[in-house]
């Protein structure tokens, strides 16, 4: 078993967690939606590796805005 950080993003029309981890000398990220209705397992919709967690945590943070921006206010 991994062992990392998960990060949650409530957007509108569901959740976005992000599992962070490190595997051997580098750091991985897999980024799951979860929608109301979908079903028993959420889906991996894109993932993302680099050298350093911040580095692999700014590229996941800058891709959920991209793709599930904040309902407006």
């Amino acid at each position: 078993m991994k062992t990392g950080r998960l990060l949650k993003f409530h957007r509108p029309g569901g959740d976005v967690q992000v599992y962070v981890y490190r595997e051997e000398s580098e750091y991985r990220a897999a980024v799951y939606v979860v929608s109301p209705g979908q079903g028993p397992a959420p889906r991996t919709v894109e993932s993302f590796s680099g050298a350093t967690e911040a580095g692999v945590e700014s590229e996941v943070r800058e891709w959920v805005e991209q793709h599930f921006p904040k309902a407006p206010s």
